[in-house]
This record gives structure tokens, sequence and C-alpha cells, in this order.
């Protein structure tokens, strides 16, 4: 049995609830230290210590104060702690050195998809594969398309009945209400909001939702012709194009080619 049992049924609740929350793992001590290598604790999005033991008070604080930025972040961090510096007002010095990682569980972004055809299909597909929650709101002849998504709704859906949190949304329903919808989802706040719509269509609803209160600044969470220009032609590379932009939109790229990042220091890690 782990001595970390319990920690572990914390980590599988928290992941039902999709709470943010930070692993933080004492990797390395030297000298004398109350934690002990591979010590651990869990801590909320308010560096609060949730389970688990890494040491005493100034270390908790320490740590703490870095599981907060860590979640902030989205990013692992790791704490170098000089236990014999008086600095830290640890009171007695332990004589010891220690190095903590903190590593940041992120709630999984959830994409809402509404509409029907070969392209939902596609979407939700790849989007399965790069790790989004997948919601296909869809007729009840297509509900068994998507065996990907984690929900499936056939019901008729008003956006402000919508009881969960959706990161990103793209409309594929080519419907009459799609400017309606797309203006509910802007004032709902939702980050990106898209729609599989011609540049025509794409006119139209955006002058609609002009006269109806959406400012030039929400205007940017607007993507309509949804995605990338690959000039794509089939329904997968339609999706690809749209998870394309939805990834870029995600983590602050510029969709540039990668061959016009001529300094090496810009190139992703993998690639340097």
């Amino acid at each position: 049995m782990s001595k970390h049992k319990d920690l572990f049924d914390t980590i599988a609740r928290l992941e039902v609830d999709e709470t943010p929350y930070a692993i933080a793992t004492v990797f390395m001590v030297q000298g004398s230290s109350s934690g002990k290598v591979g010590d651990k604790a869990l801590y909320d999005k308010d560096g609060l210590r949730i389970i688990g033991y890494i040491g005493g008070g100034c270390i908790e604080n320490r740590v703490a104060a870095t599981a907060c930025e860590a979640i902030r972040d989205g990013e692992p961090k790791t704490v170098d702690i000089d236990l014999d510096s008086d600095e830290m007002g640890m009171g007695i010095p332990c004589g010891g050195y220690m190095s903590v990682i903190v590593e940041p569980q992120l709630k999984i972004p959830t994409l809402l998809i509404r509409g029907m055809g070969s392209v939902v299909e596609s979407l939700s597909k790849m989007a399965k594969r790069l790790k989004f929650k997948v919601v296909i709101q869809t007729s009840d002849e297509e509900a068994n398309r998507y065996p990907e998504a984690e929900m499936i709704i056939t019901d008729p859906l008003e956006m402000d009945d919508i009881d969960f949190d959706v990161d990103y949304f793209v409309l594929a329903t080519h419907h009459r209400d799609d400017d309606k919808i797309s203006c509910e989802a802007l004032k709902r706040g939702i980050t990106y909001v898209a729609v599989v719509a011609s540049g025509k269509k794409t006119g139209i609803i955006t002058d609609y939702l002009r006269e109806h209160g959406i400012t030039d600044e929400d205007l940017e969470r607007f993507h309509a012709p949804a995605g990338l220009d690959l000039e794509a032609k089939t329904a997968e590379e339609i999706a690809l194009s749209i998870l394309s932009e939805i990834v870029m939109h995600r983590n602050g790229g510029t969709g540039h080619p990668m061959r016009t990042m001529v300094s090496e220091e810009n190139l992703p890690e993998e690639q340097a």
C-alpha cells in the first residue's frame, strides 16, 4: 500500500471535479531537513495546502507561493530552499538544502461544437487527440457519430442554459440563428467563438453583432470564417485549420511559418 494513498485518492477527486491543483514533490535534500525525498503535498490555486507534507512552516510558505504561480502560468516550477538561511526567518536553521518541483494540474479546456456533418466529426476526433474535453450539440440522428466526445447534447440548448465552462465554441450548423447564437456566446465571455461560414455570411453575422452591442474588443474573440488560411478543401483539412487556430490562440502563437522565426531562441525547445 502506498504511503501516498490518501493523496492519490484526493487527486482522483480533484480530477473528477475538474479542480485545478498543484503537486509539490521533494526531489533533492542535502543535510538536515524535515522533508524527505519523495514527500508530496497538494495545493489549490490560492496556495492552500490540501493534503500531504513536504516540510515545516517557511518551506510550506515558499512552496505555496510557487504553487500559485505554477497554476497561474500553467508551467512547472522548481524551488531551491536554503534551510541555513536567516533570510527566510526559519527561526533555528536546519543546516540543510532542499529542492522541490511544483507541477500544475490544470482543468482540461472544453471545446463545445454545435452542428453536424463530416467537419464536426473530424473536429471531434482531432480535438480529442489534442487533449480537449469535447462536447457536441447535435441531432438525435447524429449522436452516435461522436464516440470521442465527453458529452453529447441532443436537446435544444440556449447559451444561457449551459451550466458548464466553455473555453472554445465552434458553430457549424448553418442555421438562420447563427448570428443570435454567436452574439450570446460572445456576451457569455467565451474566449474563442468561431463560425464555419462563407465570407458573405460572416459579413451578415458581423453586422448583426455590431447592431446588438458587440464591441470591437469583443469581436477580437470572434473568428469567422473559422480557421487559418490553409486553402483547406476536405472536411479533415477544414477541421485542421480550425484546431490550428484554436491552438495558436491558446498558446499565444503567431501563425507564421516556423522558417520565418530566424532566431534559434524563438524556436520551441524540441526544434532548437
